[in-house]
């Protein structure tokens, strides 16, 4: 996969830590894989909505969308959801369903069962939540100091670089964001909603050209004027100024702010100049440089995901332990940075 002439899958995307110290397979059946949403909140209890708490096992949160639309008697597009979960795992996530739906716990099928059923007043929307936890069971041997590696990725955290399943298969999301450019690469179309996961990619894609490029030149828990940081775990963010920059570099490196990342939106120049949040930095180049990095065949349509009015953040590091596994070890099927 490549972002312009860098190739961003996650083989290909400079460590942190060095090179993994574990090697070994995960995921042989879908009970070696389970993910548990956590929303940060617990329904209201009441409401015209039903909230459901459902387990899959086997099978996509589309497939489980249809499925508990056909057992309720409700049509799908009525199903609101969180985020998308593995499909070959044992998953736990939330759906809310309308009013007239008929729900109740049980087993809907061998792949499908509803855990919990509540109320709450509106529909469960993409993005609330406050994330998944993961357990995997792996299979391997260490190949170097895996105490060594903990210790430091538990004082640093990781790189939050996105993987492979946000790109698609072989990359055909990407494949889909060249296409998209090319046909529009002024990006004056509003994309159709089918084609959100290929703007996606294309964001993820550029999220992740910064942070190997941040990496690479060891600035990745650097921070400049202007830049913007977000509260470790949290959504929050600010920019950094002159009054509280050496605040801010002090916070970072105990872990309590992280730096950022851009998630380009169509409007990006526009919002800089009208003083919107600042795209950080990769080295010394500015945000205009970022945009002609985007080398997709044209950046127009690619940048316009769910929001493309806005210039998105994400963190650079992450303390999470899922990620704290995954950037340990090369698995001999996906090689995991």
């Amino acid at each position: 996969m490549q972002y312009g002439d860098r190739p961003i899958g996650l083989p290909d995307l400079p460590r942190v830590h060095g090179e993994p110290v574990f090697h070994g397979v995960y995921r042989r059946h879908p009970s070696e894989f389970r993910v548990t949403e956590d929303l940060g909140f617990v329904p209201e209890g009441v409401g015209s909505h039903w909230w459901v708490l459902i387990e899959k096992t086997g099978v996509s949160t589309d497939e489980a969308q249809s499925r508990l639309a056909n057992a309720s008697g409700v049509s799908r597009k009525d199903i609101g959801y969180a985020g998308k979960k593995d499909t070959h795992a044992v998953t736990r996530q939330w759906m809310s369903l309308p009013e007239q739906a008929q729900i109740e716990t049980g087993e809907i099928d061998a792949a499908l069962s509803v855990i919990e059923v509540t109320r709450n007043q509106r529909k469960l929307k993409i993005g609330q939540l406050a994330g998944n936890w993961f357990e995997l069971v792996l299979h391997g041997e260490v190949v170097g100091d895996l105490d060594a590696r903990l210790a430091a990725i538990r004082a640093r955290g990781v790189a939050n670089y996105f993987g492979l399943q946000r790109f698609g298969r072989h990359g055909s999301n990407l494949q889909t964001a060249r296409r998209l450019a090319q046909r529009d690469p002024e990006g004056r179309r509003r994309l159709h909603p089918k084609d959100g996961m290929a703007a996606s990619a294309a964001r993820s894609a550029g999220f992740n050209a910064v942070v190997a490029a941040r990496i690479e030149t060891d600035q990745w828990l650097s921070v400049a004027l202007d830049d913007v940081v977000s509260l470790a775990g949290r959504g929050s963010h600010f920019s950094v100024t002159e009054d509280n920059i050496e605040d801010v570099m002090t916070r970072v490196g105990g872990g309590e702010l992280d730096p950022t990342a851009p998630m380009m939106g169509r409007e990006c120049q526009d919002r800089r100049s009208a003083g919107g949040p600042r795209a950080p930095r990769v080295g010394n180049r500015s945000k205009s440089l970022y945009m002609a990095h985007w080398n997709l065949s044209g950046s127009g349509s690619a940048c316009r995901a769910r929001d493309p009015e806005t210039v998105g953040v994400r963190s650079t590091r992450v303390y999470t332990q899922t990620e704290v596994l995954l950037s340990t070890w090369c698995l001999c099927h996906r090689c995991i940075t």
